[in-house]
């Protein structure tokens, strides 16, 4: 009856978009991909791959569900665009996203997202979304988006680096200023998803018991607040103390070791630099002392033709 359902609000969609034309249908496992003009391959490839990387990401936080998860791929960026009017504006300018109403994923035409593996990342970022949402209620938002960036292994060198140099200029807030909503601002939207990511990565490598623990709370009431308390033996909002502290030395000593590796980084060409300034210096200092040789030889034959000329003027 759901399949029904959703399949009615896909054809709908397509009708309200003025082509009355049935998308095809795409999966593997659990994962369904609904698309008028995706090739048939990169479908099915797309669909085997998210099957595997659900797969995976289940094991890692040892928690498992078999709930079917549909993706609805664009035909064209001007239909994406439309599905993404009188959305907020960090949808508007995403890649794909997630509508808990519907429970479907929305993404872009895959021609405009470079490679196959940036749309894995994508598809996993968004089917995390669809996880926690089908398991917690009410989870915050910091929680949503750094399970999300972490387990698609979406926490880059450059993002941490990036959040470790905002967080010392003073440009970010604490998770519990997180709970509910993005950042006005779309500058601070990239520091938003690194704090997010690092909190989940500090819950799941720090205290990776409590960590499984959550998730065998959450099976039995769905609770976030409550899961939490009983895993971590302190509330979100402590939490959220604990981790600034946490982050206060973390944070310092990583854009040290950024720092020192950009140093290292650099070296050669610092060390070819050097060695080309020398040899100009070399040369400039050779030519002076070129010029000042030609002085001086110059100065000796000016004395010598003085002296020959008053020599021969007192033969005379």
């Amino acid at each position: 009856m759901k399949t029904r359902i959703i399949l009615c609000i896909l054809l709908f969609s397509f009708i309200l978009n003025g082509k009355h034309t049935e998308p095809n249908h795409y999966f593997s496992g659990n994962v369904h991909i609904y698309s008028k003009s995706t090739n048939q391959k990169l479908a099915n490839k797309l669909a085997a791959q998210l099957h595997s990387d659900i797969i995976q990401f289940q094991k890692q936080i040892g928690s498992y569900d078999n709930k079917p998860v549909k993706i609805i791929m664009a035909e064209s960026a001007d239909e994406y665009r439309k599905w993404t009017q009188r959305s907020s504006a960090i949808i508007e300018f995403s890649q794909a996203f997630y509508n808990n109403q519907n429970k479907l994923i929305y993404l872009r035409d895959p021609g405009e997202l470079r490679t196959l593996l940036r749309i894995r990342k994508i598809l996993l970022h968004e089917y995390i979304h669809h996880f926690i949402n089908n398991h917690i209620k009410d989870p915050p938002l910091w929680f949503h988006e750094g399970m999300a960036i972490y387990f698609s292994h979406d926490m880059s060198i450059n993002r941490e680096f990036n959040f470790a140099k905002n967080y010392i200029l003073g440009n970010s807030v604490p998770l519990e200023l997180m709970k509910y909503s993005y950042p006005k601002n779309r500058i601070e939207w990239e520091s938003f998803y690194a704090k997010s990511g690092l909190a989940i990565k500090y819950l799941f490598t720090q205290r990776k018991n409590s960590f499984y623990q959550f998730w065998d709370e959450v099976k039995k009431e769905g609770n976030f607040n409550s899961a939490f308390i009983k895993s971590f033996y302190f509330t979100p909002k402590d939490f959220s103390a604990l981790f600034e502290e946490y982050a206060k030395s973390h944070f310092r000593a990583e854009i040290f070791m950024a720092s020192s590796s950009l140093i290292w980084g650099f070296m050669p060409l610092i060390l070819i630099i050097a060695v080309i300034r020398k040899k100009i210096k070399t040369k400039k200092k050779e030519l002076e002392v070129e010029k000042m040789e030609i002085e001086e030889n110059a100065k000796e034959n000016i004395l010598v033709n003085e002296t020959n000329k008053n020599s021969e003027s007192l033969n005379h």
